[in-house]
């Protein structure tokens, strides 16, 4: 499963980032690169979708089984 359709849906690289308080889009960038956002930071991703009123279902933030290898 691919986090990208979930950062598009909260609005994009640069608010999600501005959304979450980081000094930097590059910090979100690296999640969209690597597809993947770590789980220490999954929370808030789902706080932050409950806020903006698009909720997210956490199962749309694991990595896919061939990622997880």
């Amino acid at each position: 499963m691919s986090i990208r359709p979930v950062l598009t849906r909260l609005g994009g690289l640069t608010k999600v980032a501005r959304e979450l308080n980081h000094k930097n889009v590059t910090t979100v960038q690296g999640w969209w690169d690597r597809d993947v956002i770590p789980a220490r930071r999954q929370l808030e991703v789902l706080e932050l979708g409950r806020r903006l009123g698009k909720p997210i279902d956490p199962i749309e933030l694991m990595p896919s089984p061939a990622e997880a290898e």
